[in-house]
């Protein structure tokens, strides 16, 4: 009884090993070993051609190298023209990205230059105010202005710590 037991459990562990190793053989070596005994297994000769889809998928803008080599052997230099492509397409995109970034950082630096032209401004109008005897309005302008610099500076940094 338990020679029944040790070699059925002796068969899944080589049915395991052998599935693992199939595993790790390319799968070009494994189509073609299964045609082959699929043709020699037909006693009616019937099968006269054996289909086999792979589908492979990759990502990026460069093939694999099994691909790039038979577009090589399509055409000499086809692989080459395809990473150069490539490289190209590569170098297109970082410009553009530095050129957005860049564009930010100029924006961003115009927006402060134009809030610290209106503020010495409001600034200059409220001392000019006061000094010319207009107290209460020179006043109620800086206060309102003050507190709005504040309050958008406040707003500001929460808007940018937020995810």
């Amino acid at each position: 009884m338990k020679n029944t037991a040790e070699s059925g459990s002796l068969e899944k562990a080589d049915e395991k090993e052998i599935l693992e190793l199939l595993s790790k053989l390319p799968e070009n070596v494994l189509a073609e070993a299964l045609a082959e005994k699929v043709v020699r297994e037909d006693p009616s000769g019937e099968i006269t051609e054996v289909v086999r889809t792979i589908a492979q998928e990759y990502s990026g803008p460069i093939p694999p190298p099994r691909m790039l080599e038979h577009y090589e052997s399509v055409q000499p230099g086809f692989a080459d023209r395809i990473v150069s492509m490539a490289e190209k397409e590569q170098s297109h995109r970082h410009q553009l990205e530095s050129r957005g970034v860049e564009g930010a950082v100029r924006k961003d630096a115009r927006g402060q230059h134009y809030a610290l032209i209106t503020s010495v401004l409001l600034i200059v109008s409220c001392v000019f105010l006061i000094y010319t005897g207009h107290e209460v309005s020179g006043s109620i302008l800086a206060g309102g202005s003050l507190t709005g610099l504040a309050y958008i500076f406040i707003s500001g940094r929460k808007k940018d710590k937020a995810p």
